[in-house]
């Protein structure tokens, strides 16, 4: 118990928000008072005013990130509002020392608050409202940006809820707390879209969907990618372009992933846009992350991060099983690589197995199955097929470690594939060549060594090895998605072999291994 208690008190350490220039965190309680972390003001001046304040105190003090806050201790009286605009209260040399707002800090505040009140003023009495955005709607762009809404809203609907909004919130919305700002507007948002007896937390919850706002901005979104390396990085994907590109095929995602709740299993609709949904699996995928993780990250709750991972891994399975494409004899002849044209131009496909490690099951007739004596430890076994030119164009489905190449090979349905007259490239573990014969497919393996190689066995063993590297290659690709490195949970089991063949087609979007033609 202690030690889930200690669990406990580490993951709400873990979550808490600081002030950026002493310790306090929100929730804190000082001199009886609750602590509140406020933004730094979205207006030039009055930031500059508040950074100078803070520099007095700590000479070393930089505004290192957007997202830093001041706490409510460094005002006085412990509020900020309209009439208490400056931090002034600060420890040195611990003792407090209580500064005075300068009359050229008051005029300087007093007149550029008073410029953005008369802009807001003329922007409500001039008929604007149905050719803006929600953000110009309430004051301007910047201050919802400092907000981090996450908005996805018809132009529309959001107007007619603005223009219903009391005067007296749109005439003060600048001079509020930022915190407060949030939920103040959360709460007439839901009072005219929500039923408010269904909200249970003010400060995570969304408005309808036809709203779209999200309160909490995910960490990051699609429009943050923005160079080709975070791109491989984030997603395993080369670049934007063909992120958008395999993006713009997931036409029916809407209702496949069962976003809008209309279907068996009905619910409250998702907060996060669809896009960022594709984001959030393919960062599942390509860095292996913990669902605790990414649930932090996109601000939404475990469970809706696992429900996203299940359907979309489902429907990603079945809309990219194009990409991994077994090539016609006729296209993979006439873009056969120099290497293989001269000693094997009928190769149609070189094979190999790989394996996945997995959690000990609690079976004894699983781990009797489960068990690899190659890899010493329990795994998952996949068959891999390659084209010549180095494209990925088969993947079986998972199967226990346990079992043989050749037992794989004939489950795995390869063979049904091939043509008359093709070859198969594979490793000498391969023993299928009463399999192949009957179909008058052509077994290419190095010679098995019952005795001392002569020079032409050693020289086809080299030969076929620097072939047959090529689908080593690919097999590390593949791997190159975290989700399949480490030791995979056993809960996965049912998702597994729809992972392997997702990243086998996202791996087919990357530029050729082979670039001799």
């Amino acid at each position: 118990m202690d030690d889930l208690s200690n669990l406990e008190h580490k993951s709400t350490e873990k979550k808490r928000n600081y002030c950026c220039i002493c310790s306090n965190f929100r929730g804190k309680l000082v001199d009886g008072k609750q602590v509140r972390l406020h933004r730094f003001p979205a207006d030039e001046k009055v930031r500059k005013l508040w950074i100078k304040r803070l520099k007095t105190v700590s000479t070393g003090f930089v505004l290192k990130i957007k997202n830093d806050r001041l706490c409510s201790a460094h005002f006085v009286d412990g509020v900020y509002n309209s009439k208490n605009q400056i931090p002034s209260i600060f420890m040195v040399n611990n003792k407090q020392k209580i500064f005075k707002t300068s009359e050229v800090e008051e005029e300087s505040y007093t007149t550029e608050a008073s410029a953005i009140l008369q802009e807001n003023q003329d922007s409500r009495d001039s008929d604007c409202y149905e050719n803006t955005s929600l953000n110009s709607c309430f004051v301007s762009e910047h201050v919802s940006v400092q907000m981090h809404d996450y908005i996805t809203s018809s132009v529309k609907e959001t107007c007619t809820v603005t223009q219903t909004l009391p005067k007296l919130i749109q005439t003060d919305w600048i001079m509020c707390d930022m915190t407060t700002q949030t939920d103040l507007t959360l709460s007439l948002f839901q009072k005219l879209t929500c039923d408010t007896s269904s909200q249970t937390d003010m400060n995570n919850c969304s408005v309808e969907k036809d709203i779209g706002i999200q309160c909490n901005k995910p960490e990051l979104v699609a429009e943050d990618i923005v160079s080709d390396d975070m791109c491989m990085f984030y997603t395993g994907l080369p670049n934007k372009e063909v992120f958008n590109a395999i993006f713009s095929e997931l036409d029916d995602a809407e209702e496949r992933t069962n976003r809008s709740g209309n279907g068996e299993n009905k619910g409250r609709p998702r907060t996060l846009r669809l896009v960022d949904e594709f984001l959030l699996v393919l960062m599942r995928l390509r860095l292996g992350l913990l669902l605790e993780d990414l649930a932090y990250r996109f601000r939404i709750s475990k469970s809706t991060c696992s429900n996203i991972n299940k359907q979309w891994i489902m429907y990603l399975s079945v809309k990219l099983a194009s990409m991994i494409p077994w090539i016609s004899r006729r296209f993979i002849r006439e873009n056969m690589p120099a290497k293989f044209k001269k000693k094997y131009p009928n190769c149609r496909v070189i094979i190999d197995c790989t394996e996945f490690y997995t959690q000990n099951p609690q079976s004894l007739a699983a781990k009797t199955l489960l068990y690899s004596h190659y890899k010493s430890h329990m795994t998952w076994k996949a068959l891999i097929g390659i084209s010549p030119t180095g494209v990925i164009t088969f993947v079986s489905d998972l199967w226990s470690g346990g079992i043989s190449d050749k037992q794989i090979t004939i489950k795995s349905g390869l063979l049904e594939l091939c043509e008359a007259g093709d070859a198969v490239m594979a490793d000498k573990g391969f023993l299928i060549s009463d399999l192949t014969t009957p179909r008058g497919l052509h077994l290419i393996i190095p010679p098995m060594k019952f005795q001392r190689f002569n020079r032409r066995q050693v020289e086809e063993t080299r030969r076929i090895a620097n072939l047959r590297i090529d689908v080593e290659r690919a097999m590390e690709r593949l791997k190159n998605f975290r989700i399949l490195q480490g030791v995979m949970p056993i809960t996965m089991s049912r998702q597994a072999s729809h992972i392997l063949k997702i990243c086998a087609a996202l791996s087919n979007v990357h530029p050729p291994l082979i670039q001799d033609h």
